[in-house]
């Protein structure tokens, strides 16, 4: 039995590079041959949730805590956005292979930009697509391609996907009775959208987000009348009160905010992202809590959740909680405050995330027909004061992860990395081993 093994030298690749590799065919004899071929195909794929007629309703979100349990529908959206085929056999259709080893060098070159134009019938998708599958058409522009750049590769689930693939084809005349195929996954690296004629448009903006004010009860030494005054902590009211007047210690109620500072609000998946966490009580100066108020950190929680939802959020998909960069859940980190006056700010990550967070394996932000991908970090963090009870805060800011791969839209060229991809690694997508359910057939 002849036997086809294609073998890659790059699964992993940006856009706008070649991935290579070699297709091996093994005879055992002659055989006749119409074509070796090599396609690179690549495919999004959304399912919508089985609601009716409320979807427009929602903001992409799949969580809606006032409505019915969603199940994910069997209605799916599949757009292609690549499909290059090469013929390998530098034969005429019809020719006599002797038997042997036959080897196929091959090089395709991964498109920068999707063939899908769907965008540009964006009236006819919200009008129709609820009476009929849509159907993804061809870009009518001469070149063949879209104005939107290829997606990168992402498969959280069955729900949505975008996956590319190598596929080695061996064709016999039709006559005969096989034909060969082997396919292997590709991870296709994305690039974002610049304007590099813009002098500040690589120059980092810095952001810092507060989270609500939590305010928690805690026991203190005896603290005397004349200490509260307006801007310092305040006595629990109720039964605690009553005990604070009878006993050696008093009850105060401590209200603090949860704090991230960023700083660039665009953040590259290859790099060590460092955020910079703070626990601030709010007094008016640290001078009020010193040597009555201490902070025990107990745990802290880092997650990067994607939101993903349907071209421009009318349709709704559904969504995971996210890849948890720090799970420290049983720690005890005593919290030092930033100066011994000021606002009393208690930094957080100096303590437990020092070496910055691994992000290497979240998928960029990207927006296409049918499928937008957006992040948002959240922290949750239990603080202890004076040895009591844990007490939990949490804030969430929106993040722009981006490859580090950018194309210049006033010079129509994809501009240098801005690090070596040599010097990072990346999960590969595994090797089809054909039980998945398979979007890459013809339509």
């Amino acid at each position: 039995m002849p036997k086809l093994v294609l073998k890659v030298d790059n699964p992993i690749v940006s856009i706008g590079n070649p991935v290579s590799g070699i297709v091996l065919l093994k005879l055992e004899k002659p055989t006749i041959l119409d074509d070796i071929k090599i396609q690179f195909k690549g495919v999004s794929v959304t399912r919508l949730v089985a609601t009716g007629s409320d979807l427009n309703a929602f903001d992409g979100s799949a969580t809606d805590p006032l409505g019915p349990p969603m199940n994910i529908g069997s209605t799916k959206e599949k757009h292609t956005h690549v499909n290059i085929v090469i013929s390998l056999l530098q034969h005429p259709q019809g020719t006599e292979l002797p038997a042997g080893d036959h080897a196929f060098p091959f090089i395709v070159n991964v498109p920068e930009f999707s063939q899908c134009g769907c965008s540009t019938r964006i009236r006819g998708y919200f009008d129709d697509f609820t009476l009929s599958p849509w159907k993804c058409e061809r870009a009518a522009s001469p070149s063949g391609v879209s104005d939107i750049l290829l997606p990168p590769s992402m498969k959280r689930n069955a729900v949505r996907q975008i996956d590319y693939k190598l596929i080695a084809i061996a064709d016999r005349p039709k006559f005969y009775k096989w034909n060969m195929s082997q396919s292997a996954y590709i991870t296709v690296i994305s690039a974002a959208s610049v304007h590099a004629d813009d002098p500040g448009w690589n120059i980092p903006i810095s952001r810092k987000i507060s989270s609500q004010v939590y305010t928690h009860w805690t026991k203190s030494r005896k603290l005397p009348n004349s200490y509260f005054v307006p801007g310092s902590l305040q006595k629990v009211k109720g039964a605690m009160k009553l005990v604070s007047i009878s006993t050696r210690i008093t009850f105060v109620n401590v209200p603090a905010v949860l704090e991230i500072e960023l700083d660039r609000n665009n953040v590259l998946v290859f790099d060590k992202f460092r955020p910079r966490l703070h626990v601030a009580v709010q007094v008016d100066d640290m001078s009020r809590i010193n040597g009555i108020l201490s902070l025990t950190l107990k745990s802290l929680i880092i997650t990067m959740t994607s939101r993903d939802s349907g071209f421009a959020n009318r349709r709704r998909f559904f969504s995971e909680s996210g890849d948890i960069l720090c799970g420290k859940t049983d720690i005890n980190v005593l919290l030092e405050p930033l100066t011994v006056s000021g606002p009393a700010r208690f930094r957080i990550d100096d303590k437990v995330i020092q070496d910055g967070l691994d992000i290497s394996q979240c998928v960029p932000d990207f927006r296409i027909m049918g499928l937008t991908h957006t992040h948002e970090l959240r922290v949750a963090a239990r603080v202890s004061y004076n040895g009591g009870p844990t007490n939990l805060m949490e804030v969430s800011v929106p993040v722009v992860l981006q490859s580090g791969i950018d194309y210049d839209l006033d010079s129509n060229r994809i501009l240098p990395p801005r690090y070596n991809f040599a010097d990072h690694t990346s999960e590969r997508q595994p090797i089809d081993t054909g039980d998945e359910e398979d979007f890459f057939g013809d339509e």
